[in-house]
């Protein structure tokens, strides 16, 4: 992996961002559900992660 140096974090921003807007695009998704598919990741990919699980909710279900 690379080291975390500024370019590699702007980087990796931009990415996720572009993610976000394929999302938005591709599903009609707003702001709220895309942060709760974010989280959602998070959970997956670290279990131990101590998210409130209010912030999963999506528009729909809040």
């Amino acid at each position: 992996m690379q080291e975390w140096t500024d370019d590699f974090i702007t980087n990796a921003q931009q990415e996720l961002v572009s993610v976000v807007k394929d999302w938005k695009y591709d599903y009609g998704a707003d702001d709220k559900a895309c942060s709760a598919m974010l989280l959602w990741m998070v959970q997956k990919l670290n279990p131990k992660s101590d998210i409130d699980a209010v912030l999963l909710l999506s528009c729909d279900d809040s």
